[in-house]
């Protein structure tokens, strides 16, 4: 963790985005891959979900880069 401090000082905040956005995708996988008879519902779910993500990172651009450059 130090190393990546240290070697992406000024993009901190990117490395940060990339790694949860992989965990909430990892996540939404590991859903999708344990369930034995996929439901309509369940599908639904997981497609509302990552549309939701997606549109939360468009609409929090403006507050991220509050943090970037203060």
């Amino acid at each position: 963790m130090m190393l990546a401090v240290w070697l992406f000082e000024n993009e901190f905040l990117h490395v940060v985005s990339i790694t949860f956005t992989a965990l909430v995708f990892n996540e939404l996988f590991m859903v999708a891959f344990e369930i034995i008879t996929l439901h309509r519902v369940m599908f639904y779910s997981e497609v509302v979900t990552i549309m939701i993500y997606i549109s939360s990172m468009m609409f929090l651009k403006a507050e991220f880069g509050k943090f970037m450059y203060s």
